[in-house]
């Protein structure tokens, strides 16, 4: 069984136990564990790019065979998102106020997997919007740098 598919196997699992305990959980307990790691920043750089509409930033934190799932679509390479919803992900980013409720990072050798919620509100294309998203995004270790290989957006 390959590292990435055990990876996502115990995130799922983890994932549905503690989504399944949520509201038995302490109130001090925290929600962002792992985010300061090297894959953390890598994630928050990736944002913080997508924010301030900066395209060579975002690639950079891509592998080029990123596989990224959003809205029942999916891009299969950096180039092929380049080329697509990059774009339009930073227009509407840079729009958005961005509340990030939980982020956990679990790093199981030379992958990781980053998981969290976030609420968004803001205006675009003159339409108000306010929802809750969700995000997996996996990375793997490519000498010594992390690398994003897989996102999932909901």
């Amino acid at each position: 069984m390959s590292n990435i598919f055990k990876a996502l196997i115990l995130t799922l699992i983890f994932s549905h136990s503690a989504l399944a305990h949520e509201k038995s959980r302490p109130k001090k307990m925290s929600f962002f564990n792992g985010d300061k790691s090297l894959p953390g920043k890598v994630v928050k750089e990736f944002h913080a790019a997508l924010k301030n509409k900066n395209k060579k930033t975002a690639l950079k934190q891509l592998d080029d065979s990123v596989l990224i799932y959003e809205g029942g679509g999916v891009e299969r390479s950096a180039q092929e998102y380049a080329s697509h919803h990059l774009m339009s992900d930073m227009a509407f980013m840079s729009k958005m106020k961005v509340k990030l409720v939980e982020h956990q990072v679990e790093v199981f050798g030379d992958f990781a997997v980053s998981s969290s919620r976030s609420e968004i509100e803001g205006v675009y294309n003159k339409k108000k919007i306010k929802k809750t998203t969700m995000e997996t995004i996996v990375l793997k270790k490519h000498k010594d740098k992390w690398k994003i290989i897989r996102i999932h957006w909901s």
